[in-house]
């Protein structure tokens, strides 16, 4: 099989299914195995969880590369473009070298059977290998134990909170999330934000023998103190403008994690130019004001929970609320209460997105003063104080509509 032209390998990414998947590291390996792929980079880390994944991943790679390192990025889901999903030393790539690199991994594997992720992971690793990187960090998709991420050994594994999400796949109670996200622990070093004392428990058994820290530990009133081999580091939301507060356990963790890499890699550790460069890492979608919209990509009950803690606290009210959700996404009453008290108006828009809920159904959920709209740009009006939030593909639709907010 041969790509011609990059919408030709998008049109056969469509066709594998964004959502499809299959449990199991056997095709990972066997595509690892045939195209003769080593480490990726000099030092490769692991960012696994259920919420704060894709901060974490860029707080730490603007660390490295902030610090002069040659960084490899990889992310998951796009908003827009796939071409979001890869970056090397910051930037994305060039469609024509998608097209080489997607035309390298067919050629060698196209009988395998790699799902849309699994392909995309693979595709990574190629290009990371071939740039010759100081460090690579590695968003896990789903999971832990079976994630395609994890077919890498990882010199430190980071662990973000863990919440109920993706319940279907990796068990109906936290417990089952907690066991399958722990497959990334014990093969490395690991640094893990909070968690509850149920997860904690699973991580630290799966960890046993190997050096396990935990944010928990640094935390302080009014911050994280990170500690270093060239002292404590404090960390505080003044150090962090511009962010809500659920950001800076992110970028404490994403901090601590470049502490221990640092180490590892006997690079430099400057302590005032890690507080400059959290300060100044913004993400699209994660709570990025555009004029009178704030968009955020709080998808289930941890994340939504968090914005509401940050809006509730600001004393922050909105005109209208724009809200949308996957089907599959557990909506507890009590959140979309909190949702509800937010706005004065709430509008739920039709999705073209076939795991979307049913706009009709959802808008009943939110109450009397919800309705529906046939499409997102129906929904917003820039005029209108605005939230945008519950799910990322919602978030992705807002930045097709608008592109120039689009962080580059």
């Amino acid at each position: 099989m041969k790509f011609v032209s990059f919408a030709g390998f998008e049109e056969y990414l469509d066709g594998l299914g964004l959502f499809s998947m299959q449990l199991g590291l056997s095709r990972m390996h066997e595509a690892l195995g045939r195209l003769g792929l080593g480490r990726p980079g000099r030092l490769v880390a692991h960012v696994v969880g259920t919420n704060g994944k894709g901060s974490t991943s860029g707080f730490l790679e603007a660390l490295a590369r902030g610090h002069g390192l040659s960084t490899g990025l990889y992310i998951s889901p796009h908003l827009v473009g796939v071409r979001e999903r890869i970056r090397v030393r910051g930037h994305m790539l060039s469609e024509e070298r998608w097209l080489q690199e997607a035309n390298a991994v067919m050629d060698a594997c196209a009988d395998v059977g790699l799902t849309y992720f699994e392909l995309l992971t693979v595709m990574a690793l190629c290009i990371f290998c071939r740039e010759g990187l100081d460090l690579v960090v590695l968003e896990a998709g789903l999971g832990g134990t079976h994630d395609a991420t994890c077919a890498v050994a990882a010199d430190l594994a980071v662990m973000t909170p863990v919440g109920m999400d993706h319940e279907h796949v990796l068990g109906p109670t936290q417990a089952d999330i907690a066991r399958d996200k722990a497959g990334a622990l014990g093969h490395c070093p690991a640094v893990t934000g909070p968690q509850e004392p149920e997860v904690m428990d699973i991580y630290r058994a799966a960890g046993a023998g190997r050096d396990f820290l935990c944010l928990d530990d640094c935390r302080v009133e009014g911050g994280f103190r990170i500690p270093t081999e060239s002292g404590p580091v404090l960390l505080t939301p003044d150090l962090l403008p511009g962010h809500p507060p659920y950001q800076l356990g992110n970028a404490a963790l994403a901090l601590l994690a470049w502490s221990r890499l640092a180490r590892s890699g006997g690079w430099q550790f400057d302590a005032g130019l890690c507080t400059q460069l959290l300060g100044r890492t913004r993400f699209s979608g994660r709570f990025r004001r555009h004029g009178n919209i704030l968009v955020d990509g709080a998808h289930n009950p941890m994340g939504l929970a968090a914005l509401c803690d940050a809006l509730e606290a600001a004393g922050e009210r909105f005109e209208r609320l724009v809200f949308q959700a996957m089907r599959d996404k557990t909506l507890e009453p009590a959140i979309l209460a909190r949702l509800r008290g937010l706005a004065d108006e709430i509008v739920v828009p039709k999705l073209a997105l076939e795991r979307a809920s049913d706009p009709e159904d959802l808008a009943a959920l939110l109450g009397p003063r919800a309705r529906v709209a046939p499409d997102l740009g129906a929904a917003v009006q820039e005029e209108a104080k605005t939230l945008v939030c519950g799910s990322l593909f919602l978030v992705g639709a807002y930045y097709e509509l608008h592109p120039e907010h689009l962080e580059p």
